[in-house]
């Protein structure tokens, strides 16, 4: 972006020169440039020219979100729709676009999330998590199972409605074998949220020298 600053006294120049060499502003700049991007790569599906791939990309129909499932069941959450979307990734709660900040300490620009998880993500990974009772019971339900009083699961006695006879003939054989899982193990995908990209580059720029020239008017 064109820029052209103009100094109409003494007091102008002082002015530029004392903004030019606020490095807590001008690092502010650069967190919030980068936050932005980094929130936009939900969005976009990519970061850059760094495309996400879909949510277990070798899985042949029908799809299931296994992790995310199973996760979500063990907080005592319901099956939903979103579960069998293979797309878009890693936007389910929203929480891991919620939690990017930055933050200028000590001369450093940081941008990054504080959830432990974030970091499979960003630069993928094998993940092992745990299937508590409550998930394997949500789950049981959704297939149309109850459990055989010895450990075990049979297909449920009570009538099923159409709706769960539907989702046991379609996802049976994907979820039944959670149930006699303790832990599941994903190979995480990486998809970057984080970086410093071309059109981040240009933000930057554009938005210190608009700041350099004319503060916060």
């Amino acid at each position: 972006m064109p820029i052209t600053v103009v100094a109409r006294s003494g007091q102008d120049l002082k002015e530029i020169r004392s903004r030019a060499s606020d490095g807590t502003a001008i690092g502010n700049i650069v967190a919030r440039t980068l936050e932005a991007v980094s929130q936009k790569a939900f969005q976009d599906q990519k970061l850059g020219d760094d495309a996400w791939p879909e949510r277990y990309p070798s899985m042949e129909d029908p799809f299931v979100n296994v992790a995310a499932l199973v996760n979500w069941a063990n907080e005592g959450g319901s099956i939903t729709s979103r579960f069998f979307d293979r797309r878009p990734a890693l936007v389910g709660t929203g929480d891991l676009k919620q939690s990017i900040s930055g933050r200028v300490s000590k001369g450093l620009v940081e941008v990054g999330s504080a959830l432990g998880y974030a970091s499979i993500h960003q630069f993928g990974g094998v993940s092992t998590q745990r299937v508590t009772g409550a998930a394997k019971a949500t789950i049981a339900k959704f297939i149309g199972e109850e459990s055989d009083g010895k450990g075990g699961w049979r297909k449920s006695k009570r009538k099923l409605t159409p709706t769960q006879k539907a989702q046991r003939d379609k996802y049976w054989f994907r979820l039944f074998p959670v149930l006699g899982q303790d832990e599941i193990t994903t190979q995480v995908n990486r998809r970057p949220f984080l970086g410093i990209t071309k059109e981040a580059e240009e933000d930057m720029i554009d938005g210190i020298e608009a700041y350099i020239a004319h503060g916060g008017r």
